[in-house]
């Protein structure tokens, strides 16, 4: 499972450099930027009138400028169990809330977290020590004499 999400991370990092350089394409239309890790933002702003609604409104407005946005990258890019939107409000210099969100998306792995690193990291710290430490000329002698005893 864990190849699969490095594989599957190689597809996305080599399917928004593709869109990126395709000048034609969504990921262009929308005005859409990546960065180093390839995380996916964008920003929307909602018109002026809607400032006097509700917060929760707002955000919900925001979400249904972006459905084109999410079946792009759900249905044609395929990406849609390894993506996970963040909603950002930006504040102005008085910080008070604008109408403007950053949205980013973020490759999510699956397998490999914290816990699946360090489990690793302890396995190889283990064999490590078992190849240098352990006196194998001896453990072969050992074998040798064990196998002539029967």
């Amino acid at each position: 499972m864990a190849w699969k999400d490095i594989i599957n991370y190689r597809d996305w990092i080599n399917t928004i450099k593709g869109e990126k350089n395709n000048p034609n394409s969504i990921f262009n239309k929308y005005d859409m930027r990546s960065n180093f890790f390839y995380n996916v933002y964008l920003g929307v702003t909602l018109p002026q009138e809607d400032n006097v609604l509700p917060d929760n409104i707002k955000r919900l407005r925001v979400v249904e400028a972006l459905a084109p946005v999410h079946r792009y990258l759900d249905d044609q890019l395929g990406f849609a169990e390894y993506i996970v939107p963040e909603f950002n409000q930006v504040y102005d210099d008085e910080n008070k809330p604008t109408l403007t969100y950053v949205i980013v998306y973020r490759f999510q792995f699956k397998k490999i977290n914290l816990r699946f690193i360090i489990k690793n990291i302890i396995y190889l710290i283990i064999l490590y020590f078992i190849i240098t430490k352990v006196p194998w000329e001896n453990v072969y002698t050992w074998i040798l004499n064990l196998i002539q005893m029967i």
